[in-house]
This record gives structure tokens, C-alpha cells and sequence, in this order.
């Protein structure tokens, strides 16, 4: 069980990585000459990988919860 947490928080951070690079991204191509849409990409992709890294971590805390009652 020990293994598949490590992979999984292996994947959460080239997720993180992949949401914030995604509205960089995003937003260079929207606004080639505005940098608004650039921070506007960044903010949208930190509240994407917030949101997912709740939502990956949740069963490894509920399971963390059972073993220890």
C-alpha cells in the first residue's frame, strides 16, 4: 500500500507542475502581448492543481484516518 502512495504523490507533483506550465501556457497564447492573460493562465492553472490535489489526496488521507481509529 506504501508503494502506490509514493507513486501517487510522485504523480501529483508533475501534475501541479503540468497544471501551472498548461495556463502558463495558456495564457502566452491568448495574450501574446499582454501579460494579463499570462497571470490570468498561471492563477487559473494554481487553482486547478489546488482543486486536483485535494481531490488526489483525499483517499490517502481517509485511509490514514481508518488505520489509526
Amino acid at each position: 500500500m506504501k508503494k502506490w502512495a509514493a507513486l501517487r504523490l510522485t504523480g501529483l507533483g508533475f501534475f501541479i507542475g503540468g497544471c501551472i506550465a498548461g495556463g502558463a501556457l495558456a495564457g502566452w497564447y491568448l495574450g501574446a502581448q499582454k501579460p494579463f492573460f499570462m497571470i490570468l493562465g498561471i492563477i487559473a492553472g494554481l487553482l486547478v492543481a489546488g482543486y486536483g490535489t485535494y481531490r488526489m489526496l483525499l483517499p490517502l488521507i481517509q485511509n490514514s484516518k481508518k488505520e489509526n481509529s
